[in-house]
């Protein structure tokens, strides 16, 4: 279980401390409290950092010495506009029953609840922060199409890392991780395949409501940009089955999904300090780990398994650049970009060519190392690009 992440909007320190205690004592203390006393304060909260719970009053001052007034209409606009907030559970509590009364739909509409302090209102929030104990477990998940991939994990020997036990929750397959303070769940999908990557990743994001999101594996490759071994990290996804047949042929639909960039600097970054990913290729488990480093290179996505040169051959006509195929990596990126407010990467080791050679000789080391590179990539994501304190999504 990580910490939550909650943000009291309130200028009264009697009411702050009030809340802030129900909370420290339903969540056992396991929980981080930041305080905004205006609402300029709250904006900038808001806008920049997510969390998991949001108690706001209405009525306070835009800025320090400034009168009271009622800011429901832009607290409202503000949570629906950020991207860090708009799925966040809100709770208002406001001492005036007139603004109570007006406001009531107006909340209602906006998935906001709305309650008198003069009532009850610690019954309201304690709803709230029930919804929120439900969704709010985990920093970070892992999705993998195989057990064979899933399993590589017990081959992590990294400080702080922890393999831990079985879990079925919201149907889904999982297994526990830790990586130092940082809590994961690594799942398996049900079947191979982009539609139930996507599936099972959306699951996981609405379940969860994780940090980050990432995928490990093992993939095919083009033989004249990236040899056996060699560990793909997509800059840059796309589903090479989507488009129409026509007389002519295939025309393509090429609706890409790109790593944002600022995680791509810092995984680009992680793989230049060590390329050849020495510090990975350890023997555990008597398996050995391919030596063919890493790259960041476009990976296109399908439904099937290629086996086959020729309709290698095609697909590599849809991107000059292209140097990985695999049959989930889309799904989870675009997953993650719907849902709009997680990080999210891949990184697949290639274990064939994707051509009638295909075979598994290389497939458990592959998936090791996949697993050990995203062990270790998964913290340095989260300090750099999600903020360093753990429980912040």
């Amino acid at each position: 279980m990580r910490k939550v992440n909650v943000l009291i909007v309130e200028d009264e320190t009697e009411k702050f401390e009030q809340f802030s205690a129900a909370i420290s004592t339903f969540f056992e203390r396991d929980a981080t409290i930041e305080r905004a006393e205006t609402f300029a304060e709250a904006t900038r909260a808001i806008v920049s950092t997510p969390y998991d719970l949001i108690v706001t009053d209405l009525l306070m001052p835009r800025r320090r010495g400034d009168d009271e007034i009622d800011v429901s209409e832009e607290l409202i606009d503000h949570l629906g506009a950020s991207e860090a907030n708009r799925l966040t559970t809100v709770v208002a509590i406001s001492r005036f029953e007139e603004v109570v009364s007006q406001r009531q739909t107006m909340f209602a509409r906006a998935g906001i609840f709305l309650v008198r302090y003069a009532d009850d209102w610690r019954t309201c929030l304690n709803i709230c922060m029930q919804k929120v104990s439900f969704r709010t477990v985990y920093d970070f998940v892992i999705v993998c199409a195989l057990e064979l991939e899933r399993s590589a994990f017990e081959a992590v020997s990294q400080p702080g890392f922890e393999y831990g036990g079985l879990v079925n929750s919201h149907g889904l397959d999982g297994r526990e991780l830790r990586i130092s303070e940082l809590s994961g769940l690594c799942v398996l999908q049900p079947r191979m395949g982009l539609v139930d990557a996507s599936i099972t990743a959306a699951r996981a994001l609405d379940a969860f409501s994780p940090r980050l999101i990432c995928m490990a594996g093992i993939c095919g490759g083009f033989s004249d940009q990236v040899p056996l071994g060699t560990l793909l990290v997509p800059e840059i996804t796309w589903e090479h089955q989507a488009g129409k047949w026509n007389a002519d042929g295939f025309d393509i639909r090429g609706f890409q999904e790109p790593l944002n960039n600022d995680i791509q600097t810092t995984l680009n970054q992680l793989i230049l300090r060590d390329k050849e990913l020495a510090a990975l290729k350890s023997k555990s488990h008597e398996v050995q780990v391919p030596q063919g480093g890493a790259k960041m290179k476009p990976v296109t996505s399908g439904s099937a398994v290629i086996a086959s040169e020729g309709y290698a051959k095609e697909i590599k006509r849809q991107h000059g650049q292209v140097s990985g195929v695999d049959m989930e990596v889309y799904g989870v990126h675009r997953a993650a970009a719907l849902h709009g407010r997680v990080l999210c990467f891949a990184a697949k080791t290639v274990v064939d060519h994707a051509d009638e050679a295909k075979g598994d000789k290389l497939q458990q080391g592959g998936a090791i190392l996949s697993a050990r590179f995203v062990a270790k990539a998964i913290p340095v994501v989260l300090a750099e690009c999600g903020g360093a304190k753990t429980g912040r999504r």
